[in-house]
């Protein structure tokens, strides 16, 4: 008997100690994991800085309001998707406050009351030892509702996973926990379970490559960074599988499908746009938040299902440093995001703080925003979805000030922005125009709004974009007819839907800045109407919006121009409200908050009719609100020009007209400091506007108001004229801005390689570009010619000491070998002669390198010359120092000089060599002549060829040669090569 007690006892202690293993099978234990805890919003060592901070105003309000939350009962209420939600956020917020150990009381901070401190710990715990584990099948024929609600599973689960985690930091123990610990395993385990499990063949990571999925994958890792060392004998129990599946789906999703919603190679954004990556990355920035506390930064090999693939920590990723600096360089001047797509109108994303990165965390300035909005911090922090106050307030944010540049040009994700500057008044116009992944990705959320375009300025929205209302009435607002853009025949381009996005690309691109104007293009084709356009935009002095809009198409349409402006008629300006000038002016004015937006609307031949109508738009979820709508009809056409004046204000100082003819679309625009004109035509044919006249598509010119120059633009054009006056000419067709900056500097740019001539009353000093290959003055015209090699932008000063001689031309152009400067005078005056200087683009000042005589003095004309042996290969800028029989200096315009390009290699093999030689010269259009030297200098071997050649070398002496290579007119193709030929 007592034997077979003993043998008994030993079975089970076997068999308890074999299911004590089997129960920690598969836990992620990673080399270098911390297991201490806090580990998800922060780490215990953080704790009195976050204490600290609460000190500060912003950081008081929101706590105070958290703390307020806690104060209440959580709802009994375990079965709906809202109760279950509220318990969760309870727990959350409850356990932050213990953990803390502060409360907040009449605007002061104090140590919390003990006994408060237990009940809350009691609360929270309660709370998670009673957690609804359930998560229902994600798909399913019996509950359409199903998939809804199984979405919400996973922020439920996050907030109940760090409820546990701050409860640990707060002191509690694993034995104290137990309870809760088992149920979040079983949650965990069921949301695994379903993810992974198929409904008929259909598998939830195979098909959804969208938010949803992104949330769950983020939840699954939470859950395995929390609870690492749990396990069990079921797949579904272990955390190595939630953080496999979890890693690799984000992973996926993000930069590796074919259906990912961002590229790796750039920035591109979030294809369903700002609102759903906020709403996925609320659930994923605390879970790479939480990796990041727990371990270091490594790549490891993360498996699901039959595929491997080594992931970096997202934390320390920096392909997710692209999704926030998009995200970071789209915002509105008062924070938000523009509501692209199905986004809501009123969200920022403060959240960004969870980066750790305080170039993301953005201030907003959310003053004018109605009552009934997310008007506060606080208010974006706790939205509908989920609630980030507790994420926010650990990560310590510290906002740093927008450094945006004047245009902002993201192709990849669609963003054109022109801003004046980066404080909350500045004027801010969106256009956009997404192609590629970013466009046929966006799938169910995606709106019908190709060259659709936002407008910002002096604190409020004046240009609206419709926002959503929720995904249940998308239809209501997400159409081509709710967004500022045009229609053909009263219709656009259809609304995106679940199984497809809307069916219209459209692309950015021929953008540039200059001082005083900024332009982009946005075009597109609505394919249902057949009709290409393109959206042409000129941001003047940081002031005003010029759109020129070209449609076309095969049949006659009428075209109609829309603004949805945020204001409606017979209403006040404090909510928004519009006046209408459209039949005497050709013009609408809307007004809000103070900042006002006047657009004044003109077509080719002048419009055919000026309407309004009333739309709605979003004021908040699920809300709408009405606003008048501007729209400007041209019919009977196969093509026309729109041209659009979007004038933002707080005073009125401008005037616009229209000036518009049978062949162009045109207006004026005069204010105390400068008269402007402006022309859009069909074809580059010269055209006049006044006593304008010009050969470009589009075109602008602006003078002060007293007449003097300021600015010229010509989009594809060879000239612009004023009052009979050349401005600037072109000896081939290019977009160029040529403007006046300051006294003594001017500006501008050009498209591509050509010769520029431009009016200029005095001798330029420096002429800088990089394109610029040459230059000279016309003293007696009064012109500056340049010479272009290519795209390039231009600096060009004047004023300065002036020489005492005439010249009259000044160039530098390279030579085999060298730099050859000519220069022309048309007098002298006791002219020594010239120190010729030099300076390379890493040099800060010119150095001497030679000196030519000069002929004295003489009413007649030189020519000089210097070639410059020693010039190195990279930029150069060259300069004449004049030195007069007194000693006087002065000195002439710069000109600078390209860098050579850089040479191809030879290939040759074999090294060394006997009978052939096999070589292969990397520009496969190139015709090379190759030349073979011998030590002394002769040429033993020639022979042309192009991309790869066999030579016979059989008959030459054993010894060392050099290899040639040479285009048509000797100059060389390619660095020589040392060839050695064997015995």
């Amino acid at each position: 008997m007592n034997n077979f007690t003993q043998i008994l006892g030993s079975i089970l202690f076997a068999l308890t100690f074999a299911c004590q293993a089997t129960a920690q099978t598969g836990s992620w234990t990673p080399p270098g994991a911390d297991p201490a805890y806090p580990r998800t919003l922060l780490k215990q060592a953080a704790t009195p800085g976050v204490r600290l901070s609460l000190a500060e105003p912003e950081g008081y309000a929101v706590y105070a309001d958290l703390y307020a939350s806690t104060l209440s009962t959580p709802t009994t209420d375990n079965t709906s998707a809202g109760g279950r939600r509220g318990r969760a956020t309870f727990a959350k917020n409850a356990a932050f406050v213990a953990l803390l150990d502060r409360q907040a009381d009449a605007g002061m901070l104090s140590a919390l009351p003990a006994a408060r401190r237990t009940a809350l710990i009691d609360q929270t715990r309660a709370l998670l030892e009673t957690i609804n584990p359930a998560v229902e099948v994600f798909a399913t024929f019996s509950n359409a509702s199903s998939y809804t609600e199984w979405q919400w599973r996973s922020k439920e689960l996050i907030d109940y996973l760090i409820a546990y985690d701050l409860l640990r930091g707060a002191g509690e123990t694993d034995a104290t926990l137990a309870a809760g610990r088992a149920k979040l395993q079983t949650f965990a385990a069921n949301l695994y379970k379903q993810s992974v499990t198929p409904f008929f063949g259909f598998a939830f990571y195979t098909s959804v490559k969208n938010n949803h999925t992104l949330m769950t994958a983020a939840a699954l890792g939470m859950a395995a960074v929390v609870l690492n060392d749990a396990g069990g004998s079921l797949p579904e129990q272990q955390p190595q599988n939630w953080i496999n599946t979890g890693l690799y789906n984000l992973d996926n999703v993000l930069w590796e499908d074919a259906r990912r919603q961002s590229d790796p190679a750039a920035v591109a954004g979030y294809a369903e746009g700002p609102y759903y990556f906020k709403y996925a990355f609320l659930n994923c920035l605390p879970f790479f938040r939480a990796l990041g506390n727990f371990l270091p930064d490594n790549t490891a090999s993360y498996t699901f299902g039959s595929t491997t693939r080594a992931i970096r920590h997202p934390y320390h990723d920096p392909r997710y440093e692209q999704l926030y600096d998009w995200i970071t360089a789209i915002l509105m001047p008062d924070g938000r995001f523009p509501s692209l797509e199905d986004s809501y109108i009123d969200m920022g994303m403060p959240e960004l703080a969870l980066t750790g990165k305080s170039r993301y965390v953005k201030s907003l300035h959310l003053e004018n925003l109605a009552p009934n909005q997310l008007g506060s911090l606080t208010l974006q922090l706790r939205d509908v979805t989920v609630d980030m106050r507790a994420a926010y307030l650990a990560a310590l944010p510290t906002p740093t000030s927008p450094t945006n540049a004047p245009l902002t040009v993201l192709p990849r994700s669609g963003n054109l922005i022109f801003r004046s500057g980066n404080d909350e008044k500045a004027r801010y116009l969106h256009v956009y125009g997404k192609s590629g992944p970013a466009q046929t990705n966006s799938g169910g959320h995606s709106q019908a709004d190709a060259t659709s375009f936002i407008l910002h300025a002096h604190g409020q929205l004046l240009a609206l974009d419709p926002g959503y209302l929720s995904f249940s009435r998308r239809g209501e607002i997400g159409n081509a007819t709710n967004h500022n853009m045009l229609l053909v025949d009263g219709t656009g381009p259809a609304i995106g839907t679940p199984g497809a996005a809307n069916d219209t690309e459209a692309a950015i691109q021929k953008t540039f800045q200059t001082a005083h104007l900024a332009y982009g293009e946005v075009q597109t084709t609505y394919a249902g109407q057949a009709t290409a356009i393109t959206r042409k935009t000129l941001f003047i002095r940081n002031t005003y919006f010029l759109m020129a809009d070209f449609v076309k198409a095969n049949a006659t349409h009428t075209y109609t121009w829309q603004l949805h402006g945020y204001g409606l008629e017979d209403t006040t300006a404090t909510s928004g409200s519009f006046r209408d000038s459209l039949l005497t002016k050709q013009q609408g004015t809307w007004r809000k908050n103070g900042a006002s937006l006047t657009a004044h609307v003109t077509a080719t031949g002048g419009a055919t009719a000026y309407e309004k109508a009333t739309n709605i738009h979003e004021a908040t979820f699920n809300t709408t609100e009405n606003h008048t709508t501007m729209l400007v009809r041209k019919s009977g056409e196969t093509q026309t020009q729109f041209l659009a004046a979007l004038y933002p204000f707080t005073s009125r100082r401008v005037t616009l007209a229209t000036a518009s003819t049978a062949t162009t679309a045109a207006l004026t625009a005069r204010s105390p400091d400068y008269h402007d004109v402006a022309f859009a035509q069909a074809d580059t044919v010269l055209s006049n506007s006044g006593t304008v006249s010009a050969d470009g598509l589009v075109n602008f010119y602006s003078t002060k108001a007293d007449g003097r120059f300021a600015q010229a633009f010509v989009e594809l054009g060879t000239g612009l004229s004023a009052g009979g006056v050349p401005v600037l000419q072109a000896s081939k067709r290019a977009t160029i801005s040529w403007q006046k900056t300051d006294a003594t500097h001017y500006a501008g740019y050009v498209s591509r390689g050509t010769t520029l001539v431009v009016a200029l009353a005095e001798t330029p000093q420096a002429v800088t570009g990089t394109g610029v290959s040459s230059f000279s003055y016309d003293a007696a015209a009064r012109q500056l010619r340049i010479v272009f090699g290519q795209a390039s932008d231009l600096q060009v000063t004047t004023g300065g000491g002036v020489l005492p001689v005439v010249l009259t031309k000044f160039n530098a152009s390279r030579q085999p070998g060298s730099v050859l400067l000519t220069w022309q005078t048309a007098s002298e005056l006791q002219n020594q002669g010239f120190a010729v200087q030099r300076r390379t683009a890493a040099e800060a000042d010119f150095r001497t390198i030679d000196f030519v005589a000069g002929a004295g003095s003489s009413q007649h004309g030189h020519t000089y010359s210097h070639s410059d042996f020693t010039a190195p290969a990279g930029l150069l800028y060259y300069r004449l120092q004049q030195l007069d029989a007194n000693g006087t200096t002065a000195y002439s315009p710069v000109v600078a000089v390209a860098a050579l390009t850089p040479l191809h290699r030879l290939t040759v093999a074999p090294v060394p060599a006997r009978q052939h030689l096999q070589i292969t010269f990397a520009d496969p259009q190139q015709q090379v002549q190759l030349r073979l030297l011998n030590q002394t200098g002769q040429t033993v071997l020639q022979q042309a060829f192009q991309l790869n050649i066999r030579l016979n070398i059989s008959y030459l002496q054993p010894g060392l040669y050099y290899l040639q290579a040479l285009d048509a007119d000797g100059n060389p193709l390619a660095k020589t090569e040392k060839v050695l030929i064997a015995p």
